[in-house]
This record gives C-alpha cells, sequence and structure tokens, in this order.
C-alpha cells in the first residue's frame, strides 16, 4: 500500500477514485496469492469492490454525458 501512495504522489495523482481503484486491487492480488483463510467471508473485499464499483458507474455515466 505504501508503494502504491508513493507511486500515485510521484506522477501528482490527487484524485480519491485512483487511489481507492488501487488499493481494491492490490488488496484482491495480494488476497489471492496469500489466501489467508476466513471462517465468515471477507468484509473488507466486498466494501472494497462495491466501491469500486460505484467509482466505475460514475465515470461511465460522466463519460455518457448522464451525469
Amino acid at each position: 500500500m505504501a508503494l502504491t501512495v508513493w507511486a500515485l504522489w510521484s506522477v501528482g495523482e490527487a484524485r480519491l477514485d485512483a487511489y481507492v481503484s488501487l488499493f481494491t486491487v492490490e488488496y484482491l492480488a495480494v488476497k489471492s496469492a496469500l489466501r489467508p483463510r476466513r471462517l465468515l467471508g471477507d468484509p473488507v473485499a466486498v466494501a472494497l469492490v462495491a466501491v469500486f464499483s460505484a467509482i466505475v458507474a460514475a465515470r461511465v455515466l460522466e463519460v455518457l454525458g448522464v451525469w
């Protein structure tokens, strides 16, 4: 996560949606690589994917001129 913040900061990225999107990808990649066992699922992954989906939907609507 520290590398993601540094990389985005170094290129001058200031949009929150870029950070959340890359954090989501990074979290899911690390989770799939390490595969930790959870008894009740993964609420963090569910929340990150929900926020990521909302960001993507907003961007698509913005491009289409609907929003």
